[in-house]
């Protein structure tokens, strides 16, 4: 957060530091609603900045640097995530029987047939039951 050499990143007009969740709660988190994506907080924020400029390109020590870290190895292990097309294909694969499963635990979150009867659910009975065959 605070580098002597150069100083605060995000400061006040009077070189103090700013209040990053103020800043995140009145600027960031409304900017980012707006066009409907979800805020993940700082680290999220952070994690994507590395993750996008590594995969445009950027070597992993400039976006050590960006994002002002003290060691390289830090930036590649909790930071940078690489994007496999292959992952990306696979989730996508999988989404179609996912939604389905959310749409059928509507249904079933009202009653679920046990043992020949219908009997209303325990809240997190379904779950747990869409866990266990998902798993």
């Amino acid at each position: 957060m605070h580098n002597p050499k150069s100083g605060v990143i995000f400061h006040t007009g009077y070189g103090r530091p700013m209040a990053m969740d103020k800043l995140a709660q009145n600027v960031v988190r409304p900017a980012i609603e707006a066009i409907k994506l979800p805020w993940y907080g700082w680290h999220g924020f952070r994690r994507a900045i590395a993750s996008n400029l590594y995969a445009l390109g950027a070597d992993d020590k400039v976006v050590q640097r960006v994002l002002r870290l003290a060691k390289p190895h830090v930036t590649r292990e909790r930071y940078i995530k690489v994007f496999d097309p292959a992952v990306l294909d696979a989730m996508r694969k999988m989404q179609a029987p996912l939604e389905e499963l959310g749409r059928g635990q509507q249904l079933a979150s009202r009653f679920l047939q046990i043992g020949g009867k219908l009997l209303k659910a325990r809240r997190g009975e379904v779950a747990e039951r869409l866990n266990a065959a998902v798993c």
